[in-house]
């Protein structure tokens, strides 16, 4: 660790110019890298799975383990399912989604007389209806189906009944339910809300090293993330692991080794040498304790699902790409900038205040 901080602190101008010209690129990767990972989740070899692919393959990509939508419609009392209204009401609603989604495989009980299409006491029955894939949607879903199949039935009725339309799609559809907010603004939502706890911990300028580390270390690995692309599948799951653990551990690591670096300034160490006291006793600490996580979320490659051993991949490098910002750009950082930047210095870091210790 010794020997790594001499050599940093000697070649501060290549240190930070490798970083900067990585978190460029990485910032201009990141959109491609993020259109390259793999929306899908599959179980290669496992029954199930295998099935599914076959189902897929038969009719067209339709079925499988893609969710259908259903048209469900309660009977009035005296109407049977057999009674000639009932069967052209269905066929109508096979028709409007016929329309609407073009390609798709429907059937119901007019279209095959089977008693699988009606609740047991025989007043229930509906359409179902596999729609072709959406090939921009992850994991199969297909919201735009369902809300052309919702509009399509609007207003629908089989003998008077009302048509209601449900399945995944369509219930996610109805409660409004979206992707939820983008890696990008959890990540500033997140990096905020330490900025605080960080001006609160250090009470001067440092509260915004440890969030320059976690933006260095994030981009980096999103840049190594679009490589590992080119070589196997990465699931998107990826790119909120290494936002929000990569904002964590960053952090983390970074606030160990500046507040031991204020440590050593308080008892009497200046310059390079507090740096190098610090490095010495915390920066082993962040060694330690990134090389523990990755170990530790590496072991999900030997899972037999590509989507988790993505999780692994990007798991591993967040916290070893942390690390290496830690040991290399913020020795230069404090080293250079440390001392304006802990200014006005509200808190003592030499001893404890009584109310925090208490």
């Amino acid at each position: 660790m010794t020997s790594l901080t001499r050599w940093v602190l000697a070649h501060k101008r290549i240190v930070v110019i490798v970083a900067v010209a990585l978190t460029l690129v990485g910032m201009a990767s990141a959109g491609s890298a993020t259109k390259a990972m793999k929306q899908k989740f599959s179980v290669p070899g496992k029954e199930g799975w295998v099935t599914n692919q076959q189902i897929e393959r038969d009719f067209h990509g339709t079925g499988g383990n893609r969710a259908p939508l259903l048209a469900v419609v309660t009977l009035p009392t005296g109407q049977s399912a057999g009674s000639p209204a009932v069967r052209g009401g269905l066929q109508r609603v096979e028709s409007r989604l016929e329309t609407v989604l073009p390609g798709s495989r429907i059937a119901s009980y007019a279209s095959t007389s089977s008693p699988t299409f009606l609740s047991k006491d025989g007043h229930t029955t509906f359409v179902i209806a596999y729609p072709p894939p959406d090939r921009n949607q992850p994991f199969g879903d297909n919201p735009n189906a369902a809300k052309k199949a919702s509009a399509a039935l609007a207003g629908a009725t089989v003998a008077g009944a009302p048509v209601h339309l449900t399945g995944v799609d369509a219930l996610s559809v109805q409660s409004g339910g979206g992707n939820g907010p983008g890696v990008l603004l959890e990540a500033l939502l997140g990096g905020f809300g330490a900025l605080l706890v960080l001006t609160f911990v250090f009470g001067s300028f440092l509260a915004i090293v440890p969030i320059m580390m976690a933006v260095v270390s994030i981009l980096t690995t999103f840049l190594v993330v679009w490589g590992l692309t080119a070589v196997t599948e990465v699931s998107p799951i990826v790119q909120f692991l290494i936002a929000l653990i990569g904002l964590g551990v960053s952090i983390d690591y970074a606030l160990l080794i500046v507040v031991r670096w204020r440590e050593e300034r308080a008892r009497g160490l200046e310059g390079d040498a507090a740096v190098q006291r610090a490095m010495q006793t915390a920066g082993r600490a962040v060694v330690f304790s990134g090389t523990t996580v990755a170990i530790g979320l590496l072991a999900l490659v030997a899972l037999p699902l590509p989507f988790l051993r993505s999780v692994g991949y990007g798991g591993m490098l967040i916290p070893l790409i942390s690390v290496l910002v830690a040991l290399t750009l913020l020795p230069t950082v404090l080293s250079k900038l440390g001392p304006r930047l802990d200014w006005p210095h509200i808190r003592d870091d030499g001893k404890a205040s009584r109310s925090w210790a208490g």
